[in-house]
């Protein structure tokens, strides 16, 4: 879990849309309870307002045991289409192995709209990277609401190919792979509420799998990183009819042609060609 948890803190990604209709606007966010179990270990929370062209989604959030604390603030703005334009991402991970205090990374498109550049400072020393632009990319801070409210809004196009970057060594883009899965039962503020169900498998080797549970419009109930049992909830939903893990999907890379994507530097990405 600390090894994942750590590796958040570096994460970047960005989408750009090809022949891709628009994603329904994020709703205006929601507060969670982090869960290991039934034992609280944190919170997290996000707004999403609008901006000239997209959406603005800030978000914070933590956990925190005896021995590992972790915590986060990420800023995004996506376009109409969902797809990052900027970002910018603090956090800080406390563990018997490891100390960092104050991460930070930025990115922005670079002049064609086809990379993003990545610019991190960690320890006072400062790493950059380019890392490709694809549609169905998503940023994933660990614990984060507003990452997984993304995803499950990807999750209702049921794309052919999606993707997340990770950040072992300076960024490693991976293939996401969703499946969809049959409708829930649950109640939100005591109200029911149809749940749909999706599984995201990030990676072909050792996938880390996240399992979504959602309302039609994309707003995220609850988030499951059960390799590490670790829950998201939406204050006051409980799902009624939960169902057993879900083995992780394959998770087959997309091709390298059906990603690339235009889009202005530190602007809104145009419309898809």
């Amino acid at each position: 879990m600390n090894h994942f948890l750590l590796s958040s803190l570096f994460l970047l990604c960005s989408a750009a849309s090809l022949a891709q209709a628009p994603l329904a606007p994020v709703s205006g966010g929601g507060h969670y309870t982090v869960l290991q179990g039934s034992k609280t270990l944190g919170q997290a929370q996000f707004t999403a307002t609008p901006v000239q062209g997209g959406q603005r989604l800030t978000s914070t959030g933590g956990m925190e045991l005896p021995a590992f604390f972790y915590s986060f603030n990420n800023t995004a703005t996506v376009d109409a289409g969902g797809n990052l334009v900027q970002d910018g991402l603090t956090g800080a991970v406390h563990s018997a192995k490891v100390s960092a205090n104050n991460v930070q990374f930025d990115t922005a498109s670079d002049a064609t709209g086809r990379e993003f550049q990545i610019r991190i400072v960690s320890d006072g020393k400062t790493t950059t990277n380019d890392v490709d632009r694809h549609r169905n990319t998503v940023l994933v801070p660990d614990l984060d609401p507003a990452a997984y409210t993304l995803m499950a809004h990807i999750a209702l196009t049921q794309p052919r190919t999606a993707w997340v970057l990770i950040p072992k060594e300076n960024g490693i883009l991976v293939p996401a792979d969703y499946q969809s899965l049959p409708d829930l039962r649950g109640t939100l503020a005591g109200q029911p509420v149809a749940v749909k169900h999706a599984v995201v498998a990030m990676g072909t080797t050792n996938a880390v799998v996240v399992e979504l549970f959602f309302l039609e419009d994309g707003q995220l109930l609850e988030a499951d990183l059960n390799a590490q049992n670790l829950h998201v909830v939406h204050d006051g939903f409980r799902l009624l009819n939960r169902p057993k893990p879900v083995a992780p999907p394959p998770g087959q890379a997309p091709p390298a042609a059906d990603g690339q994507g235009a889009g202005a530097a530190g602007g809104q990405a145009p419309p898809p060609q």
